[in-house]
């Protein structure tokens, strides 16, 4: 009986191993011409939503790669006008303006700055605002503790008036800067067991904040969403692109409608990013690349080095990946 249920339980995972699609194009077309891979001196070893740091403790933002390094056991988090916020796993955090370490009780694992203030995420889901000069507190809260979690967390951001911070439950919390109180809390996804804010952007008045499972928007005081299985994001000055689970593109307005949408069956896209012209451009893990005009009326797919547990940052019209740099003109 033993054999027979072994049996069973190989057979059971051959078949669903088989089962498994892949993207497969009919035919692959060479646009050399379009995009340029350069070597970087050396590879990717994190990546969050903000940038990546290599293993030789550079760090790669929308700036591009620096030649500034960070001091060996520290990670990058992000960076604000002059300031490199990094982290070590021992909840220590490193701003290179001030030569400063502030060691906190947990590690955070997002943070932003703004003139004396440090707005901090941390990874047993608690947030707060850090004063640098009184060396404590301003707020500090504590929500629901999140085990399942995306790299690619999202940001606080310090607007003039409030402070937006993204938790691992699903939500982002605002703050009102003068008085360093909760002003109010959007409910982005909190069914899904990975439900931690992955995006966190603002275009002009826009909100834009998404995870795995939902997106939303908040426009000109109008509270958008939009359930989708979700793979990448791109946010530019005019509207949002997804690559979504299933293979599906789409283009939509600050109010989440869809304004174009394609499909490539079978794809898992691990980047988008668009050029000058404002074609897309898409990474596939079965090692292609594809080249979406704007309207998606047209496409051309090459074959690209790539593998899909490979780590991937995106900045506009660029796609960092190991110890490349793919750049789109």
């Amino acid at each position: 009986m033993k054999s027979i249920i072994y049996f069973a339980f190989v057979l059971a995972i051959f078949s669903g191993c088989s089962s498994k699609q892949y993207y497969n194009p009919k035919d692959t077309q060479s646009f050399e011409l379009n995009k340029e891979t350069i070597t970087l001196p050396s590879y990717i070893k994190s990546i969050n939503s903000s940038g990546a740091t290599t293993r030789d403790n550079r760090i790669i933002n929308n700036f591009g790669l620096s030649s500034f390094k960070l001091k060996d056991g520290y990670e990058y988090i992000n960076s604000n006008n002059s300031t490199i916020i990094s982290g070590d796993k021992n909840g220590n955090i490193f701003l290179s303006d001030t030569n400063q370490t502030i060691n906190f009780s947990s590690n955070a694992i997002g943070a932003a700055k703004k003139e004396n203030l440090l707005a901090l995420t941390f990874s047993d889901n608690s947030f707060g605002i850090w004063d640098i000069k009184e060396n404590k507190f301003k707020l500090k809260e504590y929500l629901e503790n999140s085990f399942v979690n995306d790299t690619k967390f999202a940001m606080p951001v310090i607007l003039n008036k409030i402070t937006l911070f993204p938790t691992l439950d699903g939500k982002i919390v605002i703050v009102e800067n003068e008085t360093l109180k909760i002003t109010r809390t959007l409910s982005i996804d909190l069914q899904s067991e990975i439900k931690n804010v992955t995006l966190l952007q603002t275009v002009g008045d826009v909100l834009v904040g998404g995870t795995g499972n939902k997106i939303i928007s908040l426009n000109k005081g109008k509270f958008n969403s939009k359930d989708m299985l979700i793979q990448n994001y791109f946010v530019d000055e005019d509207f949002i692109y997804l690559a979504l689970i299933d293979g599906s593109v789409l283009k939509l307005d600050f109010d989440l409608n869809i304004i174009s949408q394609t499909k490539f069956k079978f794809a898992k896209f691990h980047a988008i990013a668009l050029d000058k012209e404002k074609n897309i451009f898409l990474l596939e893990s079965g090692g292609y690349i594809i080249k979406l005009s704007n309207d998606f009326k047209n496409s051309v797919v090459d074959s690209f080095p790539f593998y899909e547990d490979e780590k991937v940052f995106v900045s506009k019209n660029k796609i960092y990946f190991e110890n490349k740099l793919l750049q789109f003109d």
